[in-house]
């Protein structure tokens, strides 16, 4: 099965504006042309309902690139980034390219898609460039037929590559799907037949799909056949590949809600002013398919409007009712695109508020909300905010927390008149009489201009008040209070309890690690240790070590790198762990300082993903991340507990790994460790960078590895790392 995904923007389906009013000007750029961009992405996704079906994660998450000869040129992360009025591009040739999803070596859920489309444009010309992005992933179905369980049991069957597998267990697996990123060090899938027999011996049977394609599905069928030649259990099994490319069968198209811009006004920034000098505003509204409802409300002007109320839907509304509306100053247009052969759906819709519609609006603060809803059901909601005041500055209430640091904060301020000068701010420890003044430099004081400052040298976890000025005049005051600059619980790694059968780090309620897996062949691959350290009695000390038996002149098991991270050790599947990182955390600092000492050897054990021959040196990794407040909810595989508290979980068998470009990580910040010099501790610093400052925290993840690929078990038996006296930088 197939499905083409169109990803449409509301900015992405303006083809033909012949028909608008001068008012809906898209400009120009001297020596250019507009490129509209049409992702197409197919899948073998079962499809659960027709057209008009949205898919929020694959529009918000797609990476889009435009290049020409020379590199890059444009860069978007989301659907709905991309200018409203297309890409103006110069005459040129350019590649455009789209990936979607996610690339992992082996899910049952997650899928990556690709495209890339040529084009070249020219001076004035308006270009649609549709991009057909294909799953990129190899798609694996298993069947079993009934005549296996008359043999078999406990039977599964196991699909896998050296960067990762999948299990189907028994009949209860019948058509469920997985899907491969095949890598280029293992060019093959190796299916593997497991279950007993029914005298109780154990049972397997392999085979290969050698060369497996992308965006294609091979189908696995197991049968049992009692009258083979070959005598394996009463019979022969047979495992049936059936190779076939992925056929379209149905689309759906993800759309985006519609789109309001405020086209002479920053929608974003209070309209400020004073009573009877107010200007007109404008706001467009862009939809990729047609309107259902644009409803207006500001309750303060319902007793002005002489229309019943403070709201009203445009569409909808009694000819007298526009009327009423029109007489106050509120006018809007509609234009549809039905003639564009393309985009007949697209439709757009001006709305106007005139001077005199704005100065219905007494002194105060008042509230405009605009919704827009399409007939697909989505909406968007725009929030105007506006405040009419005779004062000549007007202090701004610090509603984005984000923008509070433990140390730093801004503030800001709108001017409310003309002729002013001398800006700046009053702040000072809520309950104090001193006041600390910092002054602005605002290079074209009028109405309606907004003016800020970052404060610095603040103390974490403290409440402070501030105030606007200029020289003819003081606003309101205000508060805000700092984050608190919390640090690591048991940041030293003194406390453990070396008693219990795995040694543990205290009592796990923040830093947990890996002995609980390699403790099954009684082994703690991280101990504290009292002999190198910073302070204190112990630093905590994590060896890269082969975790198993020897038989017979072979090695048995598998290889562990030490390790310590802020999370939880969950359970362990089969050979590999499960593992829940982050803990709650609600500060932001700048930076994690601590010592350390690396001490590598060279790389003996190449693991699940061999990317460098042995004999190079090994090295380590420390990393730590700032995550927001969401977490996942997971049931582990072999004891089925089920977790809600974690941010990030990790599973070594499915290759379920951090990735630091995620979403919902907030600042990322790493160090690669080479062997350190000297006998002793050394001491570092890990800048975090933050990708994301307009989130609060809500977890903090920190990780640790004597070997830093030890997630795919690759390293060097005798890798050691040292840390002591961690601390987090404010």
């Amino acid at each position: 099965m197939k499905n083409i995904f169109f990803l449409c923007a509301a900015s992405l389906a303006m083809l033909s504006f012949s028909s608008c009013s001068d008012d809906f000007d898209y400009g120009t750029g001297e020596g250019e042309g507009r490129v509209l961009l049409r992702p197409l992405l197919d899948s073998d996704v079962e499809v659960k309902s027709r057209a008009g079906v949205t898919d929020d994660a694959l529009a918000n998450e797609a990476i889009i690139w435009i290049s020409n000869a020379k590199g890059p040129v444009r860069k978007y992360k989301g659907i709905s980034q991309v200018p409203a009025e297309g890409l103006w591009l110069a005459s040129d040739s350019y590649v455009a390219e789209v990936w979607a999803g996610d690339s992992v070596p082996a899910s049952f859920e997650k899928k990556q898609y690709k495209g890339v489309q040529p084009f070249s444009i020219s001076a004035g010309q308006t270009v649609q460039v549709e991009i057909e992005c294909k799953i990129a992933n190899t798609v694996v179905e298993v069947r079993y037929d009934e005549s296996v369980g008359n043999v078999l049991s406990d039977y599964s069957m196991t699909v896998g590559h050296k960067a990762g597998s999948l299990t189907w267990g028994g009949s209860e697996d019948n058509g469920k799907v997985g899907y491969f990123m095949i890598p280029s060090f293992d060019k093959k899938l190796t299916c593997t037949l497991a279950g007993k027999l029914t005298d109780g011996s154990d049972f397997t049977k392999e085979t290969l799909i050698e060369n497996p394609k992308p965006a294609t599905k091979y189908l696995l069928t197991i049968k049992h056949n009692p009258q083979g030649d070959e005598e394996i259990g009463g019979g022969l099994f047979t495992i049936i590949v059936d190779e076939t490319a992925i056929e379209v069968e149905d689309v759906i198209e993800i759309v985006s809600a519609p789109v309001i811009q405020a086209l002479n006004f920053d929608i974003d920034q209070p309209v400020v002013g004073e009573s009877g000098k107010l200007t007109e505003k404008k706001l467009w509204i862009k939809s990729t398919s047609p309107f259902k409802s644009v409803e207006v409300a500001c309750p303060t002007l319902a007793d002005v409007l002489g229309i019943g109320g403070g709201d009203f839907e445009i569409f909808s509304m009694d000819a007298s009712v526009a009327g009423a509306l029109a007489e106050k100053g509120f006018t809007f247009q509609h234009h549809t695109h039905a003639d564009d052969v393309e985009n007949p759906d697209f439709e757009e819709v001006k709305l106007v508020f005139n001077d005199s519609f704005m100065n219905l609006l007494p002194n105060g603060e008042h509230l405009f909300t605009v919704k827009a809803t399409d007939e697909s059901g989505r909406s968007t909601t725009a929030m105007i905010r506006v405040i009419v005041s005779d004062a000549a500055l007007r202090t701004e209430p610090i509603t984005d927390v984000a923008t509070i640091w433990a140390t730093r904060a801004t503030l800001r301020a709108s001017i409310m008149k003309d002729g002013e000068s001398g800006f700046g701010f009053n702040y000072r420890v809520a309950g104090t009489q001193q006041w600390e003044t910092v002054g602005v430099e605002v290079a074209s004081p009028a109405v309606g201009v907004a003016f800020e400052t970052e404060l610095t040298g603040l103390q974490p976890g403290t409440e402070y008040e501030y105030q606007a000025f200029c020289s003819s005049f003081t606003a309101d005051t205000y508060r805000f209070t700092t984050e608190a600059a919390t640090q690591l619980p048991n940041a030293g790694f003194e406390e453990w309890n070396t008693g219990s059968t795995p040694f543990l780090i205290g009592d796990r309620s923040f830093w947990d690690s890996g002995n609980h897996g390699s403790a099954t062949m009684s082994k703690n691959v991280t101990e504290p240790d009292g002999d190198v350290k910073h302070d204190g009695n112990y630093s905590i000390r994590m060896r890269s070590e082969f975790v198993g038996v020897a038989l017979g002149g072979n090695k048995i098991g598998k290889f562990a790198a030490g390790n310590v991270f802020s999370g939880r050790y969950l359970d362990t599947n089969g050979t590999d762990g499960e593992l829940g990182w982050g803990r709650p955390f609600a500060s932001r600092p700048k930076a994690l300082r601590g010592y350390v000492k690396y001490s590598p050897v060279e790389v003996n054990c190449e693991g699940t993903k061999y990317n460098k021959p042995k004999g190079y040196q090994d090295q380590g990794i420390i990393y730590i991340a700032i995550l927001d407040g969401s977490t996942v909810d997971f049931t582990t595989t072999k004891s089925k507990e089920r977790y809600t508290e974690f941010p990030v979980i990790i599973q070594t068998k499915e290759v379920r790994l951090f990735d630091k470009n995620a979403s919902n990580v907030l600042a990322y910040g790493e160090k690669i460790l080479d062997a350190t010099p000297g006998d002793g501790m050394i001491e570092f610093e890990i800048p975090l960078e933050y990708s994301n400052a307009s989130v609060k925290a809500g977890h903090i993840m920190i990780i640790a590895s004597s070997s830093k690929q030890g997630d795919y078990f690759i390293g060097g038996e005798g890798s050691t790392l040292w840390l002591d006296d961690l601390e987090l930088v404010y």
